[in-house]
């Protein structure tokens, strides 16, 4: 999977789901955190798993059987296997992540207390690329409006954290350049194309998983 995989914010408009259940649709492979693989299904499809910090799911060893709960801890990776023909086979992690995006005042915020799942969207031989859907609220005096949107994570080879990089947004933000160098700021391939503009603002909103493998590309790990 060695590629760019789309941006997940279409899925979002995807959620409502078809009348029929499809077994294949449950149907997914599990690898825990000591090797072992295990086949099972899914209590739920992956749709009702777009909700911020998933910490376990239940699987079960047959369609609509009788399940097992498998926390984060004890699950490093689910596929669903009906997907995996698709450009974006449905793939999630449990990964140690940032809780927020960092800013000038907290630049390595801390991560979630327990791995929470992430949707891997992009994996490489240097950096992987995670997805997670989270909440941002606009409140008023009279109203408070939550909105649902992606927070996006890249994770370097021999990093035990994923650090957020993106916060989906609606427009381009005040200084958007230095903004993006600032997220990119481990990647100084990135930071040179952002500030030659061959990366812009309006590329990086429309795509920002676009950046996954440019990182992937420009990142020397450190010899051990």
């Amino acid at each position: 999977m060695k590629k760019l995989l789309f941006i997940l914010s279409l899925l979002v408009m995807a959620l409502p789901m078809t009348a029929d259940d499809n077994p294949d649709d449950y149907k997914v492979t599990c690898t825990l955190a000591d090797g072992t693989v295990i086949t099972g299904y899914s209590t739920t499809r992956f749709t009702n798993y777009m909700i911020p910090q998933v910490y376990e799911m239940k699987i079960s060893d047959t369609y609509k059987g009788e399940a097992r709960t498998y926390t984060s801890e004890e699950v490093k990776r689910v596929v669903f296997t009906s997907t995996l023909n698709d450009s974006l086979p449905v793939i999630f992690e449990s990964v140690k992540a940032q809780k927020k995006l960092p800013n000038l005042f907290n630049k390595n915020p801390k991560p979630y207390k327990r791995p929470v799942f992430l949707r891997l969207i992009y994996e490489g031989k240097n950096v992987n690329g995670y997805a997670m859907p989270t909440t941002d609220h606009t409140m008023t005096p009279s109203i408070t409006v939550v909105n649902y949107t992606w927070r996006y994570y890249y994770l370097k080879k021999g990093d035990e954290i994923a650090k957020a990089y993106w916060l989906d947004a609606s427009g381009i933000t005040p200084g958007m350049k230095t903004v993006m160098k600032f997220y990119f700021k481990e990647f100084p391939k990135l930071v040179e194309m952002v500030e030659k503009e061959e990366i812009t603002g309006k590329q990086f909103l429309q795509n920002p998983a676009m950046v996954l493998p440019l990182m992937d590309a420009s990142y020397v790990p450190e010899k051990e």
